[in-house]
């Protein structure tokens, strides 16, 4: 994986989420929310704790936004993955016998194997599948355009394919979702979306040359209209027609749009009041002396050392997993280039 602009973004949204998340989850629930519940009925028993009354108004309100952010990270992701199978079956219902010019063409550019042809008169092409990343190219597409002009779409929806772009959009969509209170989050997928076409351009420019790729782009003026489109990597599309654009003429790349005041602002609110419901939540059980007697250590070292520790193997677990998906796909691609 390259660090272009695209995969800084991801790998930005990612560090702060799994972290968040951690110290969440690990930090502020497991070490701590969860010995102090446990140490209150321990000791004046489930009554005890349920005649708190209002004491327990702040750690109900945090145990709630946590579990709406969760419930709305599963459902992006519930969402997405059902919305792909259902792109995948209206794909294998679509699908035409490969040409020979088209699978050649494929086989060169190192997409031997995963490029379906469907039988629509409209131009386009399109990145899809989680897990196995394909590449759709249309009817309309292959009739419209020149043999120069569709390798450039091809070696521009390598890119995405080699990037696993289809599983990034999955992740990225479900981690903004579970932290909607912080809206910098949404900004870096916002980036991500952004910076992951232009570094396809930029690919496909570096194979094909700038002119093959402005003419297929200036013919696929947008993809196909079906619902499960959303997320997916397609060559056309007018939301970043100008960007992608401005990027092929200057052979620059444009300066995407940055964290602005509001979100910033919101951000640290929603982060800032997160963290002082947390914290009320400690101080209705006692307190950090509270903290101490049931964990037998102090809150930020709590908060800190669990949220490192329990952060560690997800991240190791996610970079292994990444890297033997992106190893297949990479082989898979190789062998059908090599036959």
């Amino acid at each position: 994986m390259r660090l272009d602009s695209a995969n800084r973004s991801f790998l930005a949204l990612m560090v702060l989420a799994l972290l968040l998340g951690m110290y969440v989850l690990c930090g502020a629930v497991g070490s701590v929310l969860v010995p102090l519940i446990l140490a209150r009925i321990s000791h004046d028993g489930i009554a005890g704790l349920l005649d708190s009354g209002g004491a327990m108004l702040p750690v109900l309100l945090f145990i709630i936004l946590v579990a709406v952010g969760l419930g709305f990270g599963v459902r992006s992701i519930v969402r997405q993955i059902v919305a792909s199978s259902r792109l995948a079956r209206r794909v294998r219902g679509l699908t035409l016998e490969l040409p020979d010019e088209l699978a050649l063409t494929a086989s060169e550019v190192g997409l031997g194997g995963r490029v379906v042809l469907l039988d629509a008169p409209e131009r386009f092409s399109f990145a899809y599948g989680v897990l196995t990343p394909r590449v759709a190219v249309s009817g309309g597409l292959l009739e419209g355009v020149s043999d120069d002009e569709l390798r450039a779409v091809l070696e521009h929806e390598r890119y995405h394919v080699c990037n696993l772009d289809p599983l990034k959009v999955v992740l990225v969509q479900a981690l903004s979702a579970a932290f909607f209170f912080l809206p910098a989050l949404d900004s870096l997928r916002a980036r991500y979306l952004a910076g992951r076409e232009l570094a396809a351009d930029r690919r496909a420019v570096r194979a094909c040359g700038r002119r093959p790729l402005v003419s297929a782009l200036l013919k696929v003026v947008r993809g196909p209209d079906w619902s499960e489109m959303e997320g997916v990597a397609a060559i056309g599309g007018s939301e970043l027609l100008d960007v992608r654009v401005a990027q092929l003429e200057t052979g620059i790349q444009p300066k995407l749009a940055t964290l602005s005041i509001t979100r910033a602002t919101v951000s640290l609110v929603g982060a800032a009041s997160f963290a002082a419901m947390f914290l009320a939540s400690v101080f209705s059980f006692g307190g950090p002396a509270a903290v101490y007697r049931a964990t037998g250590t102090g809150l930020s070292t709590v908060d800190l050392l669990s949220g490192l520790i329990c952060a560690a193997p997800f991240a190791a677990a996610g970079l292994v997993a990444y890297w033997l998906l992106a190893r297949r796909a990479s082989r898979s691609l190789a062998t059908k280039r090599e036959s």
